[in-house]
């Protein structure tokens, strides 16, 4: 039988009751007692602290055909009529439909005269979700074309092929930076994982895995890196983020089995809701300060199309909202509905993330907490 837990022999005791994350060895403890902390500390604490699409860049853009999509000026520009129209009758660069209907509320009925520059890489990143080796459709998939990983492994992330060639969501574009920042300062975003069970850091065959809202800061140091081993309370109002699921750890790397429906709180750009995952799986490289690796499963891509498509955002961004919701709904290849449209498409995302101190609250601190927040 999997013995749990591991040694506490020389460790400060936290006083706070409830608290999990990874031991704090003391002052006089000895070299095996350190050594046997650092190797089964029992439970392991994280808080997120990136979140960002995961595909192929490279400065050229030589894996998009054409370059990178073209934002919403210049389509407005290519559409006949449309700013001679604006001149007269009054509205604005996005409200360029046919009867001045906005490309992010009307994508249906607004065209879109220059082209979708499309993702030509067949190099990605991702897990293989529906089991096939050459995407044909399943019970649960659409038909689509698959990605090799590094590894030479066949994965899915469709989302990089509607995404991959936007500017706004590229590294240092002006979405993917500002989501990312939210992330880290904006509590809505206070994702943390707790990992329990945990015999040795390095190779463990079985392992908890749960997820919750937190609400506590993040805290940096003067030289810009997440402050480790601060304690994050559990946001106890809202249960339906309490995620679990089971793992185990390889050479030091975090591969949990898939959750068949996770809901995570989400905010971007003050969008607020919940981001929905079908068959949601982590593969993190744990650190003694953290983690680091891919966040992979099924995203609701209309959820995902209206985060990021609102006002102004897209020409920030670089990218046009009918041509982004139609590709969409091209591209999804999970959980078809009754007339064979996948209602969700496969993402893959880079997540960093600094050691934390899950707090789970006692019943009276709970009480205390919803009354405070």
């Amino acid at each position: 039988m999997k013995r749990r837990g591991g040694s506490r022999v020389g460790v400060f005791l936290l006083s706070m009751a409830g608290v999990s994350g990874l031991a704090v060895v003391g002052a006089s403890a000895t070299a095996d007692e350190a050594t046997t902390a650092k190797s089964a500390p029992g439970t392991i604490g994280l808080v997120l602290t990136e979140w960002r699409y995961a595909f192929v860049e490279t400065p050229d853009a030589k894996e998009c055909d054409g370059g990178l999509q073209p934002g919403e000026v210049a389509q407005l520009k290519a559409t006949p009529g449309a700013v001679e129209r604006i001149k007269t009758q009054g509205g604005w660069f996005e409200a360029r439909g046919p009867n001045g209907e906005t490309s992010h509320f009307s994508p249906l009925v607004v065209p879109d005269p220059l082209p979708f520059h499309e993702l030509i890489t067949k190099a990605g990143f991702g897990t293989n979700l529906d089991g096939t080796q050459d995407g044909r459709a399943t019970p649960k998939s659409c038909k689509h074309e698959k990605f090799t990983s590094a590894q030479g492994e066949k994965v899915d992330n469709q989302s990089a092929r509607v995404l991959g060639c936007v500017l706004g969501w590229r590294t240092g574009g002006q979405t993917a930076e500002f989501y990312a920042n939210e992330v880290a300062v904006y509590q809505v975003n206070r994702h943390l994982i707790e990992i329990t069970g945990v015999d040795n850091e390095i190779n463990d065959p079985q392992v908890e895995v749960r997820a919750y809202k937190g609400f506590d800061r993040l805290v940096r140091a003067g030289d810009g890196k997440w402050v480790p081993f601060l304690s994050q309370r559990i946001d106890v109002r809202y249960p339906k983020y309490n995620l679990k699921t089971t793992g185990k750890i390889v050479d030091g790397m975090l591969i949990t089995d898939p959750l068949p429906n996770a809901v995570f709180p989400h905010s971007s750009e003050r969008h607020m809701g919940d981001r929905k995952m079908r068959d949601m799986s982590l593969r993190l490289k744990l650190t003694p300060d953290g983690a680091e690796g891919m966040l992979t499963g099924y995203d609701d891509w209309r959820k995902i199309n209206s985060w990021n498509t609102g006002r102004v955002t897209a020409e920030l961004g670089k990218f046009s909202p009918p041509s982004i919701y139609r590709a969409f709904q091209r591209y999804a290849d999970g959980y078809p509905d009754a007339s064979g449209q996948c209602q969700f498409i496969s993402s893959t995302y880079n997540v960093k993330a600094v050691r934390a101190l899950i707090v789970h609250p006692t019943k009276d601190q709970q009480r205390i907490n919803v009354a405070q927040n």
